[in-house]
């Protein structure tokens, strides 16, 4: 028996919450070896965060410097 007939066969004894998961685990694995696939092509968490930071930096510069509060009247 192929391992792809047997994983139908467990399959069909599973309840359905447990045969969802297994399927999103699916997914989750199909995703990850497309992306390992184009390593050079998709950009890393690195480069990622690194724009993050270049935004919150530059929006941060557009704002300014907070204005003062005298909280002696509020």
């Amino acid at each position: 028996m192929s391992a792809q007939e047997i994983l139908i066969e467990e399959i069909r004894h599973k309840p359905e919450p447990l045969v969802r998961e297994v399927l999103h685990y699916m997914k989750f694995l199909e995703r990850q070896r497309e992306e390992e696939a184009w390593p050079d092509v998709l950009p890393s968490r690195e480069v990622e965060q690194e724009k993050l930071d270049i935004l919150v930096a530059d929006t941060w510069e557009k704002l300014g410097p907070a204005p003062e509060i005298d909280y002696a009247k509020l």
